[in-house]
């Protein structure tokens, strides 16, 4: 991989190519011929069908005819081959608002992810990234990310620039704790924490001004902050297999938790003034040996022990 004076980053295939398809200038071809230039193309993956620079230049011609479906299953098959080439892809398809590159083996994300900034969905979840590059933070489009079952231990701070995020699943990786700049992620709505390793929540977790639900399956908290009482728009609270004793008595005071999930934990008791949650519609308690609280069935609520 090299770069002109123009500082464009071209893809070197130092293999020697077995077709014309492999040093295809597609661009300058599809302008006369596109139905030959996918001809070709074709000949060449019959012929070398693992080759990452004909399935990129694929990639390239589906895009180019307006294919974009096409084009990103091309282009998640060619990094899959060769990751060194979605440095490359930040510039031939700086337009792309989606970018799937799950499942594929992935170990590194190069800055250049953060040149993307038309993404609305990045997918780099089922790969064995170890950490994110700060320059994710450019990405102030992006409505959704996945980075589940990972290798990630950390979040980067840069993560807080990512305001117009409205999902984030990072799930399934050993992070032992969050950054405090998730508090800046106010579009947030839904966050997926499942088997994460954590230990504690930042306090900073009450800034989620817009978060409906809140996932947490399956970590090693013994303790929440106060501060989740601030999530005055929290509908779904999962805390099932954690080690939580106690919960602090805040929870009680989210006016729309609709499901409240505390399965398999060792708590020792629940904290007053829930069975004055009108909007909580499913209590569930199952293999934590309490009771519920009065009231709550007789008003409809479904509480499972």
């Amino acid at each position: 991989m090299s770069k002109d004076r123009s500082g464009k980053v071209h893809v070197e295939n130092h293999e020697e190519p077995a077709s014309a398809a492999e040093v295809l200038p597609i661009p300058e071809l599809l302008a006369f011929a596109p139905g030959r230039a996918r001809a070709m193309l074709d000949e060449g993956l019959r012929e070398r069908p693992e080759s990452a620079p004909l399935r990129y230049r694929l990639a390239l011609l589906h895009e180019r005819q307006g294919h974009r479906d096409e084009a990103l299953a091309a282009l998640r098959e060619a990094v899959a081959r060769e990751p060194r080439l979605l440095e490359a892809a930040a510039t031939d398809f700086a337009a792309l608002d989606r970018l799937f590159l799950h499942e594929i083996g992935l170990e590194t994300v190069p800055e250049a992810i953060g040149d993307f900034t038309r993404l609305k969905t990045l997918d780099l979840g089922h790969n064995l990234i170890n950490a994110l590059p700060d320059s994710i933070g450019t990405l102030r489009e992006l409505e959704v990310l996945y980075v589940h079952e990972n290798r990630l231990t950390k979040l980067p701070d840069a993560l807080g620039e990512l305001s117009a995020v409205t999902y984030l699943n990072a799930g399934e990786n050993p992070l032992a704790r969050l950054p405090d700049a998730i508090g800046r992620m106010s579009s947030l709505i839904e966050l997926r924490l499942l088997h994460a390793g954590l230990h504690e929540l930042p306090t900073a977790i009450g800034r989620l001004a817009s978060l409906r639900e809140l996932h947490l399956r399956g970590n090693h908290l013994t303790a929440l902050p106060a501060a989740i009482g601030e999530l005055r728009e929290l509908r779904h609270l999962d805390l099932r297999e954690n080690r939580l004793t106690a919960l602090p008595d805040a929870i009680a005071g989210l006016p729309r938790l609709r499901v409240l999930d505390l399965r398999a934990n060792p708590l020792r008791t629940l904290p007053p003034g829930l069975n004055a949650m009108h909007a909580l519609e499913k209590l569930d308690l199952r293999w934590t040996g309490l009771s519920p609280p009065p009231g709550l069935r007789e008003r409809g609520c479904v509480v499972l022990v």
